[in-house]
């Protein structure tokens, strides 16, 4: 099913690349004329730069930093009618941010990302990840070493990443809605993880290689309905077939398209519920060299239905 975003939340830090997420919530916020607010939270406990090391606010000192906070929002947020609203709390970023989104019924939270690696992201994580795996919408995840001119906002060619060959998921639905909206090119990549499919065709039909090739086509004839249903031209679209682990391939494809938008699912882990986001979308928020859109695909259980909220993948 096509998903548009009705309701646009930005998550800002103050930082200097809030201007970048504004400036591209208010787009997007125009582009689908969707709902536009802003949230920023004050975290009261903090890490030290020393490893393990916790820093306490001091008697009097958060009400001074929400009150500093909210002065600087206030002015970030005055050039950008669209915004309807902002809010400034106190508390931990992304628990404070995830109980918001719930409450409020945001569609679409757009972050940017300050690509923390090595050692820091062990002792630390970072918060585009945590919101990955808690958020029950999508995450758009802004580049913040890719800023564009603001004459220039937008996506021109969208990468997304297909778990099943015979059923579109909302990861999908979400690529179709961008992909419209912003006249973008769609190219659909399905990773060839195992060497042979029995639900698809017989492994035992012909030799290994005769097997293979047919298989492929098969797979081709099921994405291309899969995209047809939703009524892509095929003309604005392109399928991609890889041998491998989607999490090795899916940021070499986006280099190879040069793709400025990555969408991929976030499957529900009912073993490990908010443990993992899995190795796809943690490949794409670390890897992929573009935005990176994260949308939660519900679990299905033997009857169909889909009782699990998604967390991992």
């Amino acid at each position: 099913m096509i998903r548009e975003p009705q309701h646009i939340l930005c998550a800002v830090d103050l930082s200097a690349h809030t201007g970048l997420v504004l400036r591209w919530g208010d787009w997007l916020a125009r582009t689908f004329d969707a709902r536009l607010n802003v949230f920023h939270a004050v975290n009261p406990v903090r890490q030290d730069p020393f490893p393990g090391t916790t820093i306490f606010e001091r008697s009097g000192q958060l009400a001074d930093l929400l009150s500093l906070a909210r002065r600087q929002l206030a002015a970030a947020v005055a050039p950008f009618e669209k915004i309807q609203s902002w809010q400034v709390v106190a508390g931990d970023p992304v628990e404070t941010l995830v109980e918001f989104s719930r409450k409020s019924g945001v569609d679409l939270v757009v972050a940017a990302s300050h690509g923390f690696s090595g050692i820091r992201r062990v002792l630390l994580g970072t918060v585009v990840e945590r919101l990955a795996r808690q958020l029950e919408g999508p995450l758009l995840v802004l580049r913040v070493a890719k800023e564009p001119p603001s004459a220039d906002l937008g996506f021109k060619r969208i990468v997304v990443a297909c778990d099943s060959p015979t059923a579109p998921d909302e990861a999908v639905g979400y690529a179709v809605a961008f992909t419209r909206r912003c006249g973008a090119r769609l190219f659909l990549l399905h990773a060839m993880a195992l060497p042979v499919m029995p639900d698809l065709l017989d492994p035992t039909g012909g030799p290994y290689a005769e097997v293979q090739a047919a298989l492929e086509g098969r797979l081709h004839e099921c994405l291309w309905a899969m995209l047809a249903a939703q009524g892509v031209d095929p003309s604005a679209a392109g399928i991609a077939l890889r041998h491998g682990a989607a999490p090795e391939i899916l940021p070499d494809y986006i280099r190879d398209v040069r793709a400025d938008l990555a969408v991929v699912g976030v499957h529900a882990c009912p073993r490990l519920k908010k443990l993992v986001i899995g190795s796809t979308t943690e490949a794409a928020l670390r890897h992929a060299p573009c935005a990176v859109l994260t949308v939660p695909v519900p679990a299905t259980d033997a009857s169909g239905s889909r009782p699990l909220r998604a967390e991992g993948r």
